[in-house]
């Protein structure tokens, strides 16, 4: 898959690409299925496929918004769409000039005239232009008229209610775990880079990757967590701590990581994890040798399911 900025949309050289549109911020089932749809139209008319999404987040950049919070990284989402098999990410920089422009100017000056299109593959729920002005309605409208074609998707839902981003947030704010996973495709992954932390977890017996986050993820509840770690292609069990580390006075947020039956030096590699079960919340612990002892029944717990 090529990544082409905005920057860079004038080398573009293809002709009659079908475009996938949206922000995918969540890359959810109703996302994928707009993007599936992209790649099977392209390849029946033997054309290239390509999303078009943004970057940064539009609410952190239209006034008065806030940014929710993430539930995949810039990295994580380009690696998702490459594996779906897109032959180009567009990335428009999400700025104060691009939030101004027009539905008309979007689709003349850069669908029509940078990007060349030959379909456009939108959500139902597609909204674009400055203010979200413009609705699929006028975008059929302005296709009619530049000479493109639209294929408008239905939205997806999951026991009758509409699958979204903020929904799957939600799940996850309230440790529904297993739902987030069947709503998302996939299980709710973090990624980072370890980095030094307190090395109370060695002092304890067990060593602990502390991870530096790439995006300002969603959390579910404080506690601990059966885990698959990803690291250099292959798959490892772990129990991951989220949380304040009560019984050493801790006060900030730390997400920390024991790998079952693994001894490499993890010191700035990236590490993604799978968030798999919850196993107990956080507390604090009476003395050391009961957290101790605690720490030992939370890993034989995690080899039993996962391992």
């Amino acid at each position: 898959m090529q990544i082409i900025t905005s920057e860079n949309y004038d080398n573009f050289r293809e002709n009659n690409s079908v475009i996938a549109i949206g922000a995918f911020d969540g890359l959810h089932k109703g996302h994928q299925l707009i993007i599936e749809k992209c790649i099977e139209t392209a390849k029946l008319n033997q054309l290239p496929s390509a999303v078009l999404s943004f970057n940064p987040h539009p609410l952190e950049v239209i006034p008065d918004q806030t940014p929710p919070p993430a539930l995949v990284s810039r990295k994580q989402k380009l690696s998702i769409l490459e594996n779906m098999g897109l032959d180009y990410y567009f990335e428009q920089k999400f700025d104060e000039e691009f939030a101004g422009l027009s539905a008309v100017e979007f689709v003349e000056n850069i669908l029509t005239e940078k990007l060349k299109l030959d379909t456009v593959v939108v959500g139902s729920d597609f909204r674009f232009g400055k203010n979200n002005e413009a609705n699929v309605e006028i975008l059929n409208k302005l296709a009619d008229i530049h000479g493109f074609k639209t294929k408008i998707i239905s939205q997806l839902n999951a026991n009758e209610d509409r699958i979204s981003s903020t929904r799957i947030r939600n799940l996850l704010q309230k440790g529904k775990l297993n739902k987030a996973e069947e709503l998302l495709g996939r299980p709710f992954q973090i990624c980072g880079r370890v980095v030094h932390g307190k090395k109370i977890g060695r002092k304890l017996g067990f060593p602990t990757a502390n991870l530096k986050l790439e995006s300002d993820y969603v959390l579910p509840p404080l506690g601990v967590y059966a885990v698959e770690v990803h690291y250099k292609g292959q798959r490892f069990c772990g129990a991951a701590n989220i949380g304040d580390n009560p019984t050493f006075n801790g006060v900030n947020t730390s997400f920390e990581i024991f790998i079952l039956d693994f001894k490499d030096k993890l010191y700035q590699k990236r590490l993604c994890v799978d968030l798999v079960e919850y196993i107990r919340p956080e507390k604090e612990f009476a003395d050391v040798e009961e957290l101790k002892e605690q720490m030992r029944k939370d890993v034989l717990y995690t080899r039993k399911i996962l391992c």
